[in-house]
Order: structure tokens, then C-alpha cells, then sequence
């Protein structure tokens, strides 16, 4: 239900899930000149099959990617397929009522084959979300992750240490609302935060299908400063 943050529970065996950011946008300006940065990716997924009552798998991949830099008055474009993962998920403890769940996610990034597009370096780590029912219509979550990622100079690995919560509360009929709050810290350099601070709205068109707008604004000199979602959630 949020736009970053993993959640804990796991699907049913047998069924599927599929999360797809069917449109994301992220612009970056240079406040020292006229550069600019932008990102889009299309059809982003995440594909979750359910194992056991616990346990499920996940392969997530990046259909399309586009990426420009204006530059001075140049313009720089790469595109193609993105980068694929693997990941899977285990629900390793619910609180007696039901209210409250964690999980670990461990995961690998494979490198894309299409030029320019992903560091073609191979990429890994663990993420542990958590999440509350907070009453009736109402949760907050917050998640804990951890990556090994390929350095700026392409010469060996940096950790990245990120941290997310968000809080959300249904409206009325099948209309949510989330705010959301992120930051992420690297080994590479005491200059490497990041941070997103943003929410959204979700509509759901029926028990399984969903769509989420979000728009979060970047912190930090590493962030993006504005990024926009469209995204699509179907269990099937």
C-alpha cells in the first residue's frame, strides 16, 4: 500500500501477485546550471508466486528504461530492458491477533545486457519490512534494507543502509490514502544521503486489483528531486 516500503505478508500458496509501476518519472535539475536529469521506466515489476502460508518467490523485472541528461545544451539518451532480480520472502513472525507481522527478504539484482542501461555488475542484499494495524482502515509499516552496490569508480562494492515508514488510512469506498518518508545512507561518502519525503492515493476497483498514484519530493544532494508513480497491484 505504499509507494517504497515492502510490506510483510506473503501470498497464498498456489496464487499469484503482480506489482507493476506501470509509469515512473523522476527529474533531476542542477542548481549550478542548466542540467538536467531525467528517468522514466515502464512496466517495472515484481511478479510474487505463493510457496507456502510463509513463503513466496519473487522475480522483478524492468521492461523499459529510459534515461537523459541535458547537459550544457547536449542531449544524452540510453534505453532498453533494465535490470532482472530474484528475491524471496519469509513471514518469520505474526503477533497472536494477527495485527502486527515482519519478514526478510533476501534478494539478488542480475546485470542488464542492454548498453548504458544498469552497471552490468552483479548486485545483492536483505530487507526486513514490518507492519501494524493500527484499527479499522488504518496501518503504519516501516522497513529496514540493506545492499552491497557496485561503487562509482567500478572498482569493488559499497554498502547502502535505507530506511522507510509510512502510515495509511482508507477514505471512503475503495479510496486510500499514504504518506510516506524515506532515507538512505552510504558507506562510499559522510555526503551520500538521500531521502524522499511524499504520499498517495490508491483506488481499488475490486478485492484484488488496485491503482496507486505517488509523488514524493527528494532530500539530500543525492536525491532525485521529484519522482512520480503510477502503479498497478493484481493478486490473481
Amino acid at each position: 500500500g505504499a509507494q517504497v516500503t515492502d510490506t510483510p505478508q506473503t501470498i497464498a500458496p498456489g496464487k499469484f501477485f503482480l506489482r507493476m509501476d506501470a509509469l515512473t518519472l523522476g527529474v533531476n535539475r542542477d542548481t549550478d546550471g542548466p542540467n538536467k536529469y531525467t528517468a522514466l521506466g515502464l512496466a517495472s515489476s515484481i511478479l510474487s508466486i505463493g510457496l507456502t502460508p510463509t513463503v513466496d518467490v519473487q522475480f522483478g523485472a524492468q521492461f523499459f528504461v529510459r534515461q537523459t541528461y541535458q547537459y550544457q545544451g547536449t542531449n544524452s539518451s540510453r534505453s532498453g530492458w533494465g535490470d532482472t532480480s530474484f528475491r524471496t520472502k519469509w513471514t518469520f513472525w505474526r503477533s497472536p491477533g494477527g495485527e502486527a507481522a515482519a519478514a526478510v527478504i533476501p534478494y539478488v539484482k542480475l546485470p542488464s545486457k542492454t548498453t548504458g542501461i544498469g552497471n552490468n555488475h552483479l548486485e545483492g542484499g536483505l530487507i526486513v519490512p514490518w507492519a501494524l494495524q493500527l484499527g479499522p482502515g488504518s496501518e503504519a509499516g516501516a522497513m529496514f534494507q540493506w545492499d552491497q552496490l557496485r561503487n562509482d569508480a567500478n572498482n569493488g562494492y559499497d554498502a547502502r543502509w535505507f530506511v522507510s515508514g509510512f502510515a495509511r488510512q482508507h477514505l471512503v469506498g475503495g479510496i486510500g490514502a499514504y504518506a510516506e518518508t524515506t532515507l538512505a545512507v552510504s558507506s562510499a561518502s559522510s555526503s551520500s544521503f538521500a531521502g524522499t519525503i511524499g504520499g498517495g492515493v490508491t483506488v481499488d476497483f475490486s478485492k484484488g486489483l488496485q491503482l496507486d498514484y505517488g509523488l514524493s519530493r527528494g532530500l539530500g544532494g543525492r536525491a532525485t528531486d521529484w519522482t512520480g508513480v503510477i502503479r498497478l497491484r493484481w493478486a490473481f
